[in-house]
């Protein structure tokens, strides 16, 4: 085994200082030249999980009620930017919820591991895009400001309102320039500007955007200064992404002592099963033990709901 792992890493290592010295062939270059210019089919190049999410999500977009229970997730995925259609979500949940329902079978009989399984699996990947969602708002609320600087300041260089906006999106891939983007891909199709502004802060739930949507009406009913109209707006928006930011920061505690708090009854339970596995069986197979086992689910859920009240502080 020696010999032929040393021959091995022998082999590896010459062919790479051989081919760090000489490089390609001038064959090798010629094909790899032609191969950047060749037509490729539209399946090339796309990875195996997103085809098999596409194929997975038209087999469910068949079944009507599976299309229905997939567009109740059509507002969210907008919110996260649109990479995802809902039928291709539907899918992610259930495959999640298959999986978790697999690997729990080791651990608990196989009717409670498939009902827990489902429902954590397509109940968890829920809360992962409500997740995904508010992380993207967040970013969104606190991106806005600079974009409304940069704005300002192509409104001061002579440039207009639509052209200073296209400047600070041009080059940005967050958030805020995609959003953006959108709004000004349905100015150009006969929308109005001031509603495409108002759609995107409905859509990424941002108080501060139907505030710059305000102040932009105003302007244009009343007149002014739109320099000094944008960069009023853009001061008080940092103010508040300041404020909201550190009333993060100081309920960042009691944040974590509620994560603490939720899963340590469930981390609990699982080393019990693993180090002991006949130990909890009377809480799942007795009558006392499921009514125990509710009463319990039932207090952690109040327990959850109530922490989430505490800590949580709008601004």
């Amino acid at each position: 085994m020696v010999l032929v792992f040393g021959g091995g890493a022998a082999f590896l290592a010459g062919y790479a200082a051989i081919d760090a010295v000489f490089g390609r062939t001038p064959i090798q270059r010629r094909l790899a030249v032609l191969r950047r210019f060749s037509v490729r089919t539209p399946d090339e190049g796309v990875p195996v999980t997103r085809r098999l999410m596409v194929t997975a999500g038209r087999r469910l977009e068949a079944v009507p009620m599976l299309a229905r229970l997939a567009a109740r997730d059509e507002a969210m995925l907008d919110r996260l930017g649109g990479g995802l259609r809902p039928a291709e979500w539907l899918a992610v949940r259930l495959a999640a919820g298959t999986l978790l329902a697999v690997a729990a079978t080791a651990l608990l009989p196989w009717p409670f591991a498939l009902v827990i399984g489902m429902l954590v699996g397509y109940l968890g990947a829920g809360a992962v895009l409500r997740s995904r969602v508010q992380r993207r708002e967040r970013q969104f609320g606190d991106d806005l400001p600079g974009a409304l600087n940069l704005m300002t300041s192509s409104l001061r260089a002579g440039f207009t309102l639509h052209q200073s906006l296209e400047a600070a999106v041009r080059d940005d891939n967050g958030p805020v320039a995609a959003e953006l983007r959108r709004a000004l891909a349905e100015t150009r199709i006969g929308g109005s500007f001031e509603d495409a502004l108002e759609r995107v802060g409905e859509r990424m739930r941002s108080p501060e955007m139907v505030w710059l949507v305000m102040a932009l009406r105003l302007q244009r009913e009343v007149g002014g200064s739109l320099v000094d109209v944008m960069q009023t707006t853009a001061d008080t928006m940092r103010e508040r992404a300041y404020i909201k930011r550190h009333v993060r920061a100081l309920s960042g505690e009691g944040r974590i002592s509620a994560w603490v708090l939720g899963s340590m009854p469930l981390l609990t339970a699982l080393g019990i099963q693993l180090v002991q596995p006949g130990y909890l069986r009377p809480l799942y197979t007795t009558p006392t033990g499921l009514i125990l086992l509710a009463i319990a689910v039932l207090g952690m859920v109040v327990g959850g709901f109530w922490l989430r009240a505490v800590v949580r502080v709008e601004v």
